[in-house]
C-alpha cells in the first residue's frame, strides 16, 4: 500500500514523456519550422511569416531569390484585397524525412497562381476579372523528401474585386493529408452551408412566380397577379444568384453585374403590383420614378469598375428603396380605409421585402464605415436549427401573405367568372328569340336583315311576322341598357307582341298596347320601337315610338315619334301612311349605325346613313362597324319586287 502514491505520481509523468516524443513543440525562435513526426495526423497555420512585395517579376517563384528585403505580414490579416499586382512568399523548414503533406489555401478563386520550391502547381491560375470570386479553399500536395520549401503566390486582383471589398486570402494551413481534409471539408461546410436553406426557400419564391403567371393565363384580366409572379420571379432568381456566389459557386460578377441591377426591376415590379391590386393606375410621378430608376441600375457596374466606392452604393441603395418602402403600404392602408378590404392584408407585409433589404444594406455599409454598432443589421436570424437572412425571411412572409390573399381573390374572381358564363350562356338563349331564325317569303316583297351585337349579349330586336291578306308586321327595337337585363326585357317585349300580332292590330294601336304591357312589367329601362304593316302593293302603315325614322330611295321618311315603350302606361302613338313605289327599298335601322365612331372620336352620323340607306342591309351594317363599332348595329330592308303572272 505505500508504493500506492508513488504510482500515482508516475502516471502523469510517463504519459507527458510519451505526448512530448510524439508532438515536439516547435522552436518558437524561428517561425519558418514546421517540425511534426511522421506518425501522427497534425495540422497547423502557417499565415504568419509572410513576405509581400508590389510587381510581377517571374524571378521571384525561385526558391533561390533573395526576398530579404521583402515586407512581412500575416495572410490571413491582411483585410480587403488591393487591386494591383503583388508577391507573397513564404519559407518552411520541414521535419527530416517528412511524409507527404497537403497546404489548404482558403483564397480569392481567379487571384493568384501558387509555386512551390520554383515549380507552378496545377490548378489556381489568374483569371479575368468577369471570372474571378471570393475565396474558397483548395488543396495542395507537397511530396515527400525536402524539408526547406519555398510557396511563392503569384496575385492579380482585379478593381471589381477590391472595389467589393473582399479578402484575396483568408488562411493557409498546412498538414497531413487526412487533417488537412477533415480542415477542408469544415471550410466547405461553413462556406455553403448556411446558404442551402436561404437557396430552398428563394427557389420556391421563384417558382411561386411561375405559378402566379398560370393563374394570369387564367384570368387575363387581372395583372396583378402578372406583376406579383413577376416580381417574385425576379426576387427568387436575384437571391439564388446572391447565395451561390455568396458559397463560391459563381464568379462575382453574376451578382455584381446581374443580380444587384435587376433589384429595381424588382422595385418597379412591387409598384406594378400594388396599383393593379387596388385598382389604380400608375400617376405621372410614379411613371417619372421608374423611369429614373435606369440610372441607379447602373451603379454596381460602376461600383465595378472602380468609379463609385462600394461605401457610397451601400448608402444610396437604400435611400432609393425606402421610398416604396414607405410609400406603397401607406397607399394600401388608404385604398383599405375606401373599401379595399383585400388592401388591409398586405399593408404590413408589403413594408417587409424593401424594409429588410435597406436595412442589410445600412448595415452593410457601417460595416465599412467602422460604425460597428450597426453590425446587428446583418446578423442571420436562428430559428431554431436554420439561420436565414432577414431580407430571406421578408420575402418569405410577403410570399405567404400574398398567396393567401390571391388565393382568395382567385377563387372569388373564378366563382364570378363562372356565374357571368352562365348568365352569357342563359342569355345568348334568350337572345335567339330576338331574332327569327328566318326571314318568311312574302309575295311582291324581298326582305334582307343583318344584326351584328356589339357584345354577346345584345339589346337589339327585330321581328318579321306574317299578317292576313298577305301583309307583314315588321318591328325593329333597341332596349336600353346591355347584357342579360337587356335581354329578357327585348325577350319580354317580343313575347307580347307575338300575342297581339295574332289580333291584327293596326301599328299604332299594337304599340299602345305593348307599352302597357311593358309598363305593368316593371322590368326596368325603355324600348324604342318601329312598326310598319306593308301588303304586296306596297301599302305601308308606320307608327313610331321614339326609334330613328325609316328611309326610302335614300330619303328620310318623316313620321310623328312619340315617347319609347315603358316609360309612361297611357300613351297614344300616331300612324303615317305612304306606298312604296315597285323597285324602291324600305330601310330600317338601329341607332348603332349612326352611332359608330372612328377612333377620333367622330360619328357615322345621318348623313352617312342616309347616304348608304339605298343599299343592302348587310352593305349597310358592314360599313358602320369598319367604321367603328360601339353599340349593336341591326338593318332591315323591304323591297317591292315584281310577282310574275301565272301562264
Amino acid at each position: 500500500m505505500r508504493k500506492l502514491p508513488l504510482l500515482i505520481l508516475l502516471i502523469p509523468l510517463c504519459l507527458y514523456l510519451r505526448l512530448s516524443a510524439q508532438e515536439p513543440a516547435p522552436n518558437s525562435d524561428d517561425p519558418n519550422l514546421i517540425d511534426r513526426p511522421h506518425a501522427q495526423d497534425w495540422i497547423t497555420d502557417v499565415d504568419p511569416a509572410w513576405l509581400v512585395r508590389e510587381g510581377n517579376d517571374p524571378a521571384w517563384s525561385s526558391s533561390s531569390f533573395d526576398d530579404s528585403q521583402w515586407e512581412t505580414v500575416r495572410l490571413d490579416d491582411l483585410g480587403a484585397a488591393e487591386s494591383g499586382e503583388r508577391w507573397f512568399r513564404r519559407h518552411l523548414k520541414l521535419h527530416d524525412n517528412h511524409p507527404e503533406l497537403r497546404l489548404l489555401i482558403q483564397g480569392g478563386i481567379g487571384t493568384y497562381t501558387l509555386y512551390l520550391n520554383g515549380n507552378q502547381l496545377p490548378g489556381p491560375e489568374i483569371l479575368s476579372s468577369l471570372q474571378v470570386n471570393r475565396p474558397a479553399e483548395r488543396v495542395f500536395t507537397i511530396q515527400e523528401g525536402p524539408t526547406d520549401v519555398v510557396i511563392a503566390l503569384r496575385t492579380r486582383i482585379p478593381t471589381g474585386y477590391a472595389a467589393w471589398r473582399f479578402p484575396q486570402f483568408m488562411s493557409v494551413n498546412i498538414g497531413t493529408p487526412d487533417a488537412i481534409e477533415t480542415e477542408r471539408q469544415s471550410m466547405y461546410h461553413d462556406r455553403t452551408s448556411y446558404a442551402i436553406p436561404a437557396l430552398v426557400i428563394n427557389a420556391l419564391i421563384a417558382f411561386a412566380g411561375l405559378a402566379l403567371f398560370a393563374l394570369y393565363s387564367r384570368q387575363r384580366g387581372h395583372t396583378e397577379y402578372f406583376w406579383l409572379g413577376l416580381y417574385f420571379l425576379l426576387v427568387g432568381t436575384i437571391d439564388v444568384i446572391y447565395y451561390l456566389q455568396h458559397s463560391g459557386f459563381v464568379p462575382l460578377v453574376w451578382n455584381v453585374g446581374l443580380a444587384d441591377p435587376v433589384i429595381y426591376a424588382a422595385i418597379i415590379t412591387q409598384t406594378r403590383f400594388t396599383f393593379a391590386f387596388g385598382g389604380h393606375r400608375l400617376g405621372r410621378l410614379w411613371n417619372i420614378f421608374q423611369n429614373l430608376l435606369i440610372i441607379p441600375a447602373a451603379f454596381p457596374w460602376l461600383v465595378w469598375f472602380g468609379s463609385v466606392k462600394s461605401q457610397t452604393y451601400m448608402i444610396i441603395e437604400p435611400l432609393i428603396i425606402l421610398p416604396v418602402a414607405i410609400l406603397l403600404p401607406i397607399l394600401l392602408f388608404i385604398w383599405y380605409r375606401r373599401g379595399n378590404r383585400e388592401a388591409g392584408w398586405l399593408v404590413l407585409p408589403s413594408l417587409l421585402p424593401p424594409i429588410t433589404l435597406a436595412l442589410y444594406d445600412l448595415g452593410s455599409a457601417s460595416i465599412y464605415f467602422g460604425l460597428s454598432r450597426f453590425e446587428f443589421l446583418v446578423n442571420t436570424i436562428n430559428i431554431g436549427p436554420v439561420e436565414l437572412e432577414p431580407n430571406d425571411l421578408g420575402n418569405l412572409l410577403f410570399l405567404l401573405s400574398s398567396l393567401i390573399v390571391i388565393f382568395f381573390r382567385f377563387s372569388r374572381v373564378a366563382h364570378d367568372q363562372a356565374r357571368s358564363a352562365a348568365d352569357f350562356a342563359a342569355a345568348r338563349e334568350i337572345q335567339q328569340q330576338l331574332i327569327p331564325a328566318s326571314l318568311p317569303t312574302l309575295p311582291g316583297l324581298h326582305i334582307e336583315a343583318a344584326y351584328i351585337p356589339a357584345e354577346e349579349v345584345a339589346g337589339d330586336f327585330y321581328q318579321v311576322i306574317e299578317q292576313p291578306g298577305g301583309s307583314a308586321l315588321i318591328v325593329i327595337g333597341d332596349v336600353s341598357g346591355k347584357g342579360l337585363k337587356a335581354a329578357m326585357t327585348g325577350t319580354l317585349a317580343i313575347g307580347a307582341l307575338r300575342t297581339l300580332a295574332v289580333e291584327n292590330l293596326a301599328p299604332a294601336e299594337l304599340l299602345r298596347r305593348l307599352n302597357r304591357q311593358i309598363c305593368e312589367a316593371k322590368n326596368g329601362g325603355f324600348i324604342t320601337c318601329c312598326c310598319a304593316r306593308i301588303d304586296s302593293e306596297g301599302a305601308i302603315t308606320l307608327a313610331n315610338a321614339g326609334h330613328l325614322s325609316p328611309y326610302s330611295g335614300g330619303v328620310e321618311i318623316e313620321v310623328p315619334s312619340g315617347l319609347p315603350l315603358g316609360l309612361v302606361p297611357n300613351v297614344d302613338y300616331e300612324e303615317s301612311h305612304f306606298n312604296l313605289a315597285p323597285s324602291r327599298t324600305l330601310t330600317l335601322v338601329s341607332d348603332g349605325i349612326v352611332e359608330a365612331s372612328d377612333s377620333s372620336g367622330q360619328l357615322y352620323g345621318f348623313e352617312r346613313t342616309r347616304a348608304i340607306s339605298t343599299q343592302s342591309a348587310a352593305a349597310i351594317a358592314a360599313a358602320a362597324k369598319a367604321f367603328g363599332q360601339e353599340d349593336d348595329i341591326t338593318v332591315l330592308t323591304v323591297a317591292r319586287v315584281t310577282v310574275p303572272i301565272p301562264a
